[in-house]
């Protein structure tokens, strides 16, 4: 297993936080996706075939901007 913590702009709503685990844990090979109660600190558990790069491309997918 890796981690990848990835700093992003902060997210101000659940919401939005929810949207972004939820399309982070749809690759496959992501076993845990969470963003800290700041919201600018996205943390995720994965393995083979997922990658940190294809994880970093599903948070600019989804709207947000990595710092």
């Amino acid at each position: 297993m890796k981690e990848a913590k990835v700093e992003i702009r902060a997210l101000s709503k659940a919401s939005a936080r929810n949207q972004l685990i939820n399309s982070l844990e749809k690759i496959e090979g992501v076993k845990h996706a969470s963003v800290d109660h700041e919201g600018d600190t996205v943390k995720v558990i994965y393995s083979s075939p997922a990658s940190e790069e294809q994880i970093e491309h599903c948070i600019y997918g989804a709207g947000n901007k990595i710092k």
